[in-house]
């Protein structure tokens, strides 16, 4: 017996296996058969546990006596020994040793993630928001032509925190994929995860959506179908425990049902991509076989894709104008178009800087087709006709219909303030704080006070 510190429990070694703790410090015991061991590692940090069901983590300072992990891993491969089979069962174990000291080398990932930080450095120092309008994912604009936006919408990213939390989880997963699969496998995963989130998109209409979260969970997906399907031939250190796979796709899906702003769909639709593509190129990585011509022109395809989708979208960025102006044009004779994908394209070039007069004409088309299809009863869609109006010239027209929105809900300081600026009281460039969080400057959410049903409740930017 090896006891554990703070009333842990102890690790126990009985005839056919091995009783311990599901991990240091949580509640509830498992028991795990000798053979059932894949793989044990033992380090200054403390001990791994590897087998057919998951790994477990035992930190050296968990036990009372330090040297335990030790002790521990040469009592568990002599029991092992010991028993049928044993000399085959330790054989296969040294295999996979023998695998965790010779990793594939990690660039795919890491490389991916300088992309989104290279591109999100233009965003603040060179091209602004003409850049993300330029490449962010909207449904209509893709399906009126705009292809590149699925595949530019994945290097996006709507702020550092998002791109932090996206960047850690492309180099940590990542690294752990890519130790199994190597890069040029490991880019299939990627891109996989990269075209079906944004994929996703296009099945559920989402109107803005950026960010690499697709990609990530591609990621996760891969790691899910090696713990299942393979679990006996990862290393120890590879491998996450499933509790935490599991419990880190329950968390996000509680996530998505509370912040519409998570893209949901998109990370579902990565995860089985993912999953999908480890189980498609995996046996390769396992066995040995060097990278084979579909893989690597795959690759060739997925790189061919990145470059032309960055200079499409570079060349939006670098036009006169809105870069949303063109398609808005060609939306705006359209009958297909939902009112509320009108409304946010029409607030868009409305507040757009380098918009021309030609371009804020175009918002003021979209916004009244907007607000005609929601039948003037909305206050968020009004303000965006007012807001075009006055970028167009139209101060008076602009302030009737503020008033519009006034009437809806008097209660809304927002659209007061809106007022005053249209008839000159605050300045033309101070426009109010819109109620509410985004992720990005420029995007609003409902009035709350009153609190009327929501006007667009998803039309926050998707990460």
């Amino acid at each position: 017996m090896f006891a554990l510190r703070r009333s842990a429990g102890a690790l126990v070694l009985h005839e056919s296996g091995l009783r311990h703790p599901r991990a240091p410090r949580l509640l509830g015991e498992t028991f795990t058969r000798y053979e059932d061991v894949t793989h044990h590692t033992v380090s200054s940090r403390g001990l791994r546990l590897a087998t057919r069901g998951s790994v477990y983590a035992f930190s050296r300072s968990a036990f009372v006596d330090p040297r335990a992990p030790d002790e521990l891993a040469r009592e568990l491969v002599d029991r092992i020994a010991s028993r049928p089979g044993g000399r085959e069962q330790l054989d296969r174990m040294w295999a996979v040793e023998k695998r965790a000291a010779r990793p594939r080398p990690v660039r795919a990932a890491p490389a991916l993630a300088a992309l989104c930080l290279a591109v999100f450095a233009i965003q603040l120092w060179v091209g602004g928001e003409r850049l993300f309008f330029a490449g962010l994912f909207s449904d209509t604009l893709v399906r009126a032509g705009d292809w590149w936006r699925v595949v530019t919408a994945n290097l996006l990213h709507g702020g550092p925190v998002h791109l932090l939390l996206n960047g850690l989880g492309l180099l940590a997963l990542g690294s752990l994929v890519e130790r199994v699969l190597g890069a040029a496998r490991t880019a299939v995963v990627l891109g996989a995860g990269a075209l079906a989130g944004m994929g996703a998109g296009l099945l559920v209409g989402y109107e803005m959506a950026v960010g690499a979260s697709g990609i990530v969970f591609a990621l996760v997906g891969a790691l899910l179908w090696l713990e299942l399907r393979e679990p006996a031939r990862l290393p120890a250190q590879w491998r996450v425990p499933r509790a935490i796979l599991i419990g880190a796709l329950l968390f996000d899906g509680l996530l998505g049902w509370v912040l519409p702003a998570i893209a949901g769909a998109a990370h579902l639709a990565g995860l089985a991509a993912g999953f999908a593509a480890c189980a498609c190129v995996a046996s390769g990585a396992l066995d040995g076989r060097r990278v084979g011509f579909p893989v690597l022109a795959v690759d060739a395809l997925l790189l061919f894709a990145l470059g032309a989708g960055l200079a499409a979208a570079g060349n939006v960025a670098l036009r006169d104008g809105s870069p949303l102006a063109g398609h808005a044009r060609l939306l705006a004779e359209r009958a297909d178009v939902p009112p509320l994908a009108l409304n946010n394209l029409a607030w868009l070039i409305a507040t757009d800087p380098d918009a021309s007069a030609d371009d804020r004409t175009t918002a003021v088309r979209l916004a009244e087709r907007a607000v005609e299809g929601t039948g003037r009863t909305d206050p968020n869609v009004l303000d965006t006709l007012a807001e075009a109006q006055f970028a167009a010239g139209s101060a008076a027209a602009a302030v009737a219909t503020i008033d519009e929105a006034i009437a809806l809900v008097p209660g809304e300081r927002y659209f007061r303030e809106q007022r005053r600026r249209f008839t000159g009281e605050r300045g033309p460039e101070d426009r109010p704080e819109p109620p509410g969080n985004w992720i990005m400057p420029e995007r609003r959410s409902p009035a709350p006070d009153p609190e009327p049903e929501p006007a667009f409740p998803d039309d926050g930017i998707r990460a």
